[in-house]
């Protein structure tokens, strides 16, 4: 009960944060300035929660949203849906084309994080979330989302603009405890190229993931044989610019893993091809939102294509 109340709080606050927007009181004035204990107050505010002038080096609509608030203590919070395959809807779990363990299950979950933001190009943050499972077939369970500590940095070189981040990852998930995993240190980078005003980019997304185990793989199960003790990923994409806010894209993902059934460090499985293609919408400069159809194109079917979304959006 004490986890339903959680996911429900945290759901509930995100949710209802998406939906605020930011609303300053001004001091009344009558003939002259404000009253000095008033502007006393709000330069004091100012002066805790500063807000840091826009990096003009990043103008890409969703590294700016996941570079979250200029402010320098924030809120940054998501919401996301995974959903069934297009063709048999009633479905609860998500195409598993790799027969490996995985939180197939369809699902609908929030995150929030607190933001402590160095510059206008480097944050610090540490948050959580929950996720219903089978949200619209039955709530199979609430999973509390892995709790992370983790630092970002936006950047551009040349052309090019990047984002960068590590963090570490305590696993709360049960399908991976049960495994022994419990714990995760991943990096992540997106770099994008605009083709001047052409509307059209380029980029590629990447990540790095090593798991901690408490045990070794159970032998006489298949699955955790071959899950991975590490994995690496490459998501090159294109993508075109309608305007500065709305952008259409395509994507595959290239996968692979160390698995944990072979001795070897540097052997790596690669994980079946899937592809998506999506919109994305800066309602605001931290508020984006990208619905897509994630697919495999070996196996292009109504049963392996399913509907989802993600947000990003900043509180403060």
């Amino acid at each position: 009960m004490s986890k339903l109340i959680l996911v429900s709080a945290v759901l509930g606050f995100s949710i209802s944060a998406f939906a605020q927007t930011s609303k300053i009181i001004m001091p009344e004035s009558t003939s002259g300035s404000a009253p000095a204990e008033q502007s006393s107050v709000l330069k004091q505010e100012n002066v805790i929660n500063k807000k840091f002038a826009e990096d003009k080096d990043i103008t890409d609509a969703r590294m700016k949203a996941e570079s979250g608030s200029l402010s320098r203590y924030s809120l940054k919070a998501s919401l996301s849906y995974s959903g069934p395959p297009v063709g048999d809807l009633s479905n609860p779990n998500q195409p598993n084309p790799d027969g490996s363990i995985c939180a197939c299950e369809t699902s609908l979950g929030g995150s929030l994080s607190a933001r402590y933001r160095f510059d206008s190009k480097t944050a610090l943050s540490v948050g959580t979330g929950a996720s219903a499972l089978t949200p619209f077939q039955g709530v199979k369970r609430y999973d509390v989302r892995n709790p992370y500590l983790g630092i970002d940095r936006s950047s551009r070189v040349g052309d090019l603009q990047m984002r960068n981040g590590v963090k570490g990852t305590y696993v709360t998930n049960q399908t991976f405890r049960e495994i022994g995993e419990y714990a995760a240190f991943g990096y992540d980078s997106s770099v994008i190229y605009n083709f001047g005003t052409t509307g059209f980019a380029a980029g590629v997304d990447a990540s790095f993931d090593y798991y901690f185990f408490d045990r070794g793989p159970d032998v006489k199960n298949k699955y955790e044989m071959k899950t991975g003790r590490y994995s690496v990923a490459f998501f090159p994409q294109v993508k075109y610019n309608f305007t500065d806010k709305f952008s259409m894209y395509s994507s595959v993902a290239v996968g692979f893993n160390n698995p944990r059934g072979t001795e070897d460090a540097f052997t790596l499985w690669n994980r079946t091809l899937s592809s998506r293609i999506g919109l994305g919408y800066a309602i605001r400069r931290d508020i984006f939102f990208a619905p897509f159809l994630n697919f495999y194109p070996d196996t292009l079917t109504a049963d392996s294509t399913t509907v989802n979304f993600a947000t990003t959006f900043s509180i403060l």
